[in-house]
Parts: structure tokens; C-alpha cells; sequence
């Protein structure tokens, strides 16, 4: 156990991970002493946890309007934005996909090992408000195209991404779509009767359900070959035993998110707001990074002179998470400032704040209060490039 708990009040990294609401913490308490038994299996104990396992698919399902039988559960994020990109190259020894530079490394890593396997990959660059343009992947796509994957909203500058029209576009050419929507759930309202997608990753902790569960939503009629092969799990296409617990509770969290339960978006924008003007009035030279369409509580801030992993590192000292890129980028300058065209300078002196819908304006103005002496403390401590 640590010694210490941190203070929620002082967190500003929910795009990094969020805290389990009390309510979904409540319900994984009960069910982990009262559910152990293998959903796979066919006696009573079995049959309850399977039970618990439909129902929390079809809690999922109605929360992205979509079908039962269209929801695959997951370890997380990772594992759902792989089988996606893997499913989809499935039996090919060859063939064409799109991606972005600006996806999260569970899309890129895993385009770039296709690459490596022999496939053709075209990777989109953004434009310097952090958006990816319509035009942009239409003129990458070929007649041997099988796969689009773009995110729906950066986890890292929170810029949206035309996920409608891409999709529609998709459509209309019989490509596959697939789109990495961990950063937007929870945040953003997610309805797959209103978008053509075909392939849909989540991930539970990212909207105040545990870590280590996640979902692949996979559109009926779509074919995938599992990337796990085992006692044939979830129709043959994932085996291993359900996370019995992680599931439910990552449904509920889910229903909870699309009924509004977590709290207002607009809230949550006027506390982003609270704080982008509080930094502007106390760090004038400070800019954003990325523009137009955002997630309601992200920021990604530029500040000169000051290296963002000692910036962080000084807010870390009177207690506050924020992230410098993404949560496990480990002091690399943010593959995505880059792909915006920012310069190395820039794309490592900058930081993100996320904020959740239980940060207060309270928790804000602690955070306002304390970040010139860290941002003067950084800028003490940053080494002055010079040419």
C-alpha cells in the first residue's frame, strides 16, 4: 500500500486515467466477494458469471447504440486498437492501410509491425491545428485499401477528428473503419447508429471504470481474425476468461457516461476555460496547442523556456498529476506536437492538463496559484539551447 493517497483535488491527468467513480468502486467491492466463478463454465456458478457478462454486454452496447452481439470485451485499449489493425490484415499477405501520425502508439506501433510484415502503409499528417483533414486521407486511400484507423479525439491536445465524414467516406469506397475512441468516452457523446464505423475501440479507465478491461466494438457482418487463440472465448474470437468484475463495471460506467450521471461537459468546459485564462493572465507568453473542435477538458499549453518534464516534475512536488504528452510517453517530446509542425523546442515544453468532472473551480485556482513559482522553478532549471 502507499503511504500516502493522493490528493484528487490536485490531479489534472484524466486523459492519463481516471479514479473509479464511488458508485462503480461500490459495485466492484460487492462483486469481487460475491463473483468468482468462470463464465465459460456450465455449472450454476458459471452460469451466474455469464449471466452478469451478457448483461453487461448489452448495457454496453445500448450505452454506443449498437448490438449486443456487435461488443467483444478486451484487456483495454491497447489490445482492442492491435486486434482492430491485425483482425482486419487477418489471412492478407498483402494490401493497403491509412493511418495518422497522431494516433496513440497502440495504432502506430501496430501499423508500422504491418509495415514490417509486408503490407503498404500510408500515415496522414495533421494540420497545425491538430486536425487531420478529410481531403488528406482521401487522396491516401488505393484501390487495395482495406483499412482507415483515425482516432476521434487526441488524448494529447484533445483536437477532434472528422470521424463522421472519414467513416462515410470509408463506406462508400467498401473500406473498412476503424476509430480508437479511448480518449473520447466519457467525454464526448458516442452513437454508432449516427456514424458508418466498423470497428471501434475502449478503454474502462479512461471514464472511472478499473484498468485492465477494455471492449472492441466490431460492426455485424464485419470479418476479424482473433488475435488470441485459446478455448474460444466471445464466439471463437477472443479467447480467455472474462474479467467478470472489470467488465460489469466498465458497462455500468458506460451507461452512466451516456445518461449523463458523471456530470455536465459544459461544466467541465468552463473549468477548462477557468483555467486557460488563469494561465494566460499569470504566464502571458504561454500558447495552445491545437485548435477548433476540443474534448471539454483538455488543454495542451506551451510554455517557452521551460522543459515540460521539469515543469512536471515541479508540480509533482506540490502535488499535482499532469501529464507532459501522452501518460506513458517517459520525457519524450509528444510525437504529436511534432506531426502538427511544432518544433522540437516547442513539442518539449509543453505540457497537458485533463481535468474530470469532479475537479471543483476550487481545484483550479489551487492549481493557478501554484504554477508560476514551479514554471519560474522549471525555467531555473532548463538548459538554454543555444545554436
Amino acid at each position: 500500500m502507499p503511504d500516502s493517497i493522493p490528493d484528487p483535488g490536485k490531479y489534472f491527468d484524466y486523459n492519463g486515467s481516471t479514479p473509479l467513480d464511488p458508485r462503480i468502486l461500490a459495485l466492484c467491492t460487492r462483486l469481487q466477494g460475491a463473483e468468482w466463478g468462470n463464465s465459460a463454465a456450465s455449472h450454476p456458478t458459471g452460469r451466474a458469471s455469464s449471466t452478469l457478462v451478457e448483461e453487461a454486454r448489452a448495457r454496453l452496447a445500448g450505452a454506443l447504440r449498437a448490438q449486443s452481439g456487435e461488443v467483444y470485451f478486451t484487456s483495454g485499449g491497447t489490445e482492442s486498437d492491435n486486434w482492430a489493425l491485425f483482425g482486419a490484415a487477418g489471412s492478407r499477405s498483402s494490401g493497403h492501410l491509412v493511418t495518422t501520425s497522431i494516433e496513440h502508439k497502440a495504432v502506430l506501433n501496430a501499423a508500422l509491425e504491418l509495415e514490417r510484415r509486408g503490407f503498404d502503409l500510408t500515415i496522414v499528417e495533421p494540420h497545425s491545428d491538430g486536425a487531420v483533414h478529410l481531403r488528406d486521407v482521401q487522396e491516401a486511400l488505393r484501390d487495395d485499401t482495406f483499412l482507415v484507423s483515425v482516432m476521434w479525439a487526441n488524448n494529447e491536445t484533445g483536437v477532434c477528428q472528422p470521424v463522421r465524414e472519414i467513416g462515410s467516406l470509408c463506406r462508400d469506397r467498401g473500406i473498412l473503419f476503424h476509430c480508437d475512441a479511448v480518449a473520447a468516452m466519457g467525454k464526448l457523446p458516442i452513437d454508432l447508429s449516427q456514424i458508418d464505423c466498423d470497428l471501434l475501440s475502449l478503454s474502462a479507465h479512461k471514464f472511472h471504470a478499473p484498468k485492465g478491461t477494455g471492449a472492441l466494438y466490431i460492426r455485424e457482418g464485419v470479418e476479424l481474425t482473433p488475435l488470441f487463440f485459446g478455448c474460444g472465448h466471445q464466439k471463437g474470437l477472443r479467447s480467455g476468461t472474462e474479467n467478470t468484475v472489470g467488465i460489469v463495471a466498465m458497462a455500468e460506467a458506460a451507461r452512466m457516461a451516456s445518461a449523463g450521471e458523471f456530470g455536465d461537459p459544459a461544466e467541465l468546459e468552463q473549468r477548462r476555460q477557468q483555467l486557460w485564462n488563469g494561465i494566460r493572465s499569470r504566464c502571458p507568453d504561454a500558447e495552445r496547442n491545437g485548435a477548433g473542435g476540443l474534448l471539454p477538458n483538455t488543454l495542451n499549453i506551451y510554455f517557452p523556456r521551460a522543459s515540460s518534464r521539469i515543469f512536471q516534475e515541479c508540480l509533482a512536488d506540490q502535488g499535482f498529476s499532469v501529464a507532459a504528452g501522452a501518460s506513458a510517453s517517459k520525457g519524450c517530446a509528444s510525437h504529436v506536437l511534432l506531426a502538427m509542425g511544432c518544433s522540437p523546442e516547442r513539442a518539449s515544453q509543453s505540457l497537458r492538463f485533463s481535468l474530470g468532472h469532479p475537479t471543483t473551480p476550487e481545484d483550479v485556482d489551487c492549481l493557478l496559484e501554484h504554477l508560476p513559482a514551479a514554471l519560474e522553478a522549471a525555467r531555473c532549471e532548463t538548459p538554454v539551447e543555444t545554436g
